[in-house]
């Protein structure tokens, strides 16, 4: 047996690091691959580099479009692919070689929709694995709702880690089923709208499937030294699109009883991304305050701080959401002052 698997590849701005992410999939060592490489507008020499490749391999399709987001851009690219099984990764990023051909043998061996595995964050001078999960793992029956749980938002135990709500809900760092996502027509949502496109996906994606597996192999490597300042990316419009993705979550989720617990606390711990896009921002400290309390007076995060676990949450934490849950803005806006030092300094 000897699945066709669809590698897409959204293209923009990324010539210095597009030969190192093309290089980690044409060399992978399993062969049968389906590349597609959506050039989304991009201003650089991206699409040369795209051409070069396409020319010595004839798996790769380079499909055109005018800048539609990384969104549009992965719909699209979707909408080219024919493989039996799914793989996204971003253009800025790289896998090890023998991703596909270990991600692939546990899926056919396991029969799951989904293999997920761990990753590595790679700064300019360090990298720091990311170790979700340990060892390899079967997800099916009350397995499977757990994980789904997990990704969805943590809870009980899990909560000791908070910063960690995201680490499974990329759409990078999986292999799918691909007739999945064809047959309930699953895609992205424009950030411009959510504000953040990978969770709903997931969500959405897990809500019919019914088994996962992972492994512990650390295999994407998500280079951090070209993300944005947090104070760039500060947009005034995001706390209006968290909201946004909170009810688009909902409408997925809520007939799903045994995720109440989970989307709840997902609100309530969106308080972290949100506040540190807040107080790392240009705008006066005033203005930081303002914003830091229209969020936690918010009614929805207001329920959902109430509703939060405390007892199961460090120290530390248990300061930050207690005082989040006390309308404590001055409180709020000092420990998110505190964990921004934090932010960069791991940064560097």
């Amino acid at each position: 047996m000897n699945p066709l698997v669809s590698v897409v590849i959204p293209v923009y701005k990324v010539e210095m690091y597009l030969r190192q992410c093309m290089d980690s999939v044409v060399n992978q060592t399993y062969h049968n691959l389906d590349i597609v490489c959506v050039n989304d507008g991009s201003p650089d020499r991206s699409i040369d580099i795209l051409r070069e490749y396409e020319q010595k391999d004839k798996r790769i399709k380079i499909v055109e479009i005018e800048n539609q987001g990384l969104s549009g851009a992965r719909n699209v690219g979707a909408s080219y692919c024919t493989g039996d099984y799914l793989l996204y990764l971003d253009s800025d990023d790289w896998i090890d070689l023998d991703t596909v051909e270990i991600a692939l043998k546990a899926a056919l061996e396991t029969n799951v929709d989904i293999v997920l595995w761990n990753y590595v964050k790679e700064f300019l001078q360090t990298s720091q694995p990311v170790k979700v999960f340990d060892k390899q793992t079967l997800f099916v029956n009350d397995d499977y709702k757990r994980l789904y749980q997990r990704l969805v938002g943590l809870t009980g135990d899990q909560l000791r880690h908070p910063e960690q709500c995201d680490s499974i809900s990329t759409a990078w760092g999986k292999l799918y089923r691909f007739s999945i996502i064809k047959e309930h027509d699953i895609k992205y949502v424009d950030t411009k709208i959510i504000g953040t496109e990978d969770l709903l996906f997931n969500a959405e994606v897990f809500k019919y499937c019914n088994s996962a597996y992972a492994l512990p192999n650390t295999f994407n490597h998500y280079r951090k030294s070209n993300v944005s300042s947090l104070s760039r990316n500060f947009k005034p419009e995001f706390f209006k699109q968290s909201c946004e993705l909170q009810r688009r979550l909902r409408l997925v989720c809520d007939d799903v009883d045994y995720l109440h617990q989970s989307l709840s606390n997902r609100t309530a711990l969106s308080l972290i991304g949100l506040g540190l896009r807040v107080v790392s921002s240009r705008i006066s400290s005033l203005q930081q305050l303002k914003r830091v309390k229209e969020i936690i007076t918010t009614p929805s995060y207001k329920a959902a701080f109430n509703a939060l676990e405390l007892q199961h949450m460090p120290i530390h934490w248990k300061a930050f959401f207690f005082s989040a849950k006390y309308r404590l803005t001055l409180c709020v806006w000092g420990l998110l002052k505190i964990m921004i030092r934090f932010v960069k300094r791991d940064r560097q």
